[in-house]
């Protein structure tokens, strides 16, 4: 019975963060008080990380999704299409070619979603690599912050909007977190916004969560050194996943598991499997859309995940099917999230080229 409560107390802040990123945010807040304003070092480095992560990059490459939710009843799925969506962006700094930076936006529409659920996120990776050819990355700052939510159930979420809306007071949180060999620490930081922001209000939304994580709120950890040593890789969330993506279109024998910091404590994210897929159909129903949308996919190749805090033993999967040629080579067409039995969000991407997905 505790752990069907705590599954559905997590269930839209997981729907939200399909790739685990920024759930153990809420958590921490839940669970921690504010702290004093950290030393002056410490908002020196704050200060730093967030210059970077201010940074507006040159974008190479983009891919839009679509998402649909589904519960399972009994011997069966149902589930609606067309109820959020977001990107993935890759680029570089302007000024800054060996600053890569990826970027992942994701939630769902209140226009769309049942009830007008409004739970999104954005997570942020800039990653500096070293001058060395084949050196990897020394250093990266990871920026987080999503809409979050304390309800039980969707019967107690609907509560908690409703005073939301009549308090007018609405409940963000924020993280911003720095890992390399000279700094390792992260700044968590639950904030209340009077303005209700959506998916579509990223370039209001943003720097208001910067202000926060600028101030004396919230809470400042400093990872162990030893945790660092241990791991010994500096890449965050984001662009370890893309690293075990790289070495799945290689063909490498899964599993290949790597370590990162993220909130002062070391995860290991795990390649599980992989399978090459000839072929794979994607049909959705779009809204006011009249004819369905579909798309074919060739050559692909589906690729598992595990993603394991090793402090709280805790951990989530996911999946992600993958082009291996052309424009899509290392995109995620179809992204997977199931945290139980019961329940589970696919992401499905929008308009891909001609030559690799072909429209019906």
């Amino acid at each position: 019975m505790k752990q069907a409560v705590a599954e559905k107390r997590e269930l839209w802040l997981r729907v939200l963060c399909p790739l685990v990123l920024l759930c153990g945010t809420s958590k921490a807040h839940a669970q921690t008080p504010p702290t004093a304003d950290p030393p002056t070092r410490s908002t020196a480095s704050i200060e730093r990380a967030v210059d970077q992560v201010r940074v507006h990059p040159n974008i190479r490459s983009e891919f839009d999704y679509i998402m649909t939710a589904r519960v399972r009843l009994l011997l069966f799925w149902v589930g609606k299409d067309d109820v959020g969506g977001g990107y993935i962006r890759l680029g570089t700094a302007p000024q800054d070619a060996s600053l890569e930076v990826i970027n992942l936006l994701i939630g769902s529409d209140p226009a769309k979603a049942p009830r007008a659920i409004n739970r999104w996120g954005l997570a942020s990776e800039v990653v500096h690599k070293s001058p060395t050819a084949g050196g990897g990355f020394e250093s990266s700052v990871f920026f987080g912050f999503m809409k979050v939510s304390k309800g039980a159930s969707v019967a107690e979420m609907q509560k908690e909007l409703a005073r939301e809306k009549q308090s007018g007071n609405f409940l963000f949180s924020a993280i911003l977190n720095q890992a390399g060999p000279d700094e390792n620490f992260a700044k968590t930081v639950p904030f209340s916004s009077d303005t209700d922001f959506t998916i579509h209000d990223l370039e209001q939304a943003e720097p208001v969560v910067l202000e926060h994580l600028m101030s004396s709120e919230g809470r400042f950890r400093s990872a162990d050194a030893r945790e660092f040593q241990a791991c010994n890789r500096a890449e965050g969330f984001l662009s370890s996943v893309s690293e075990l993506v790289e070495a799945a279109l290689s063909g490498k024998r899964a599993p290949i598991s790597i370590c990162y910091l993220y909130n002062g404590q070391r995860f290991t994210l795990t390649l599980k499997q992989t399978t090459r897929i000839p072929q794979r159909d994607i049909r959705i129903t779009l809204r006011e859309v009249p004819h369905e949308y579909a798309r074919t996919y060739h050559d692909l190749v589906l690729a598992g995940f595990d993603n394991f805090n090793e402090t709280t033993k805790t951990g989530g999967s996911f999946d992600l099917l993958l082009g291996t040629s052309g424009a899509l080579r290392g995109a995620p067409v179809q992204i997977t999230y199931q945290p139980n039995w019961w329940f589970q969000v696919i992401l499905n991407l929008k308009t891909p080229p001609g030559e690799v997905a072909e429209k019906r």
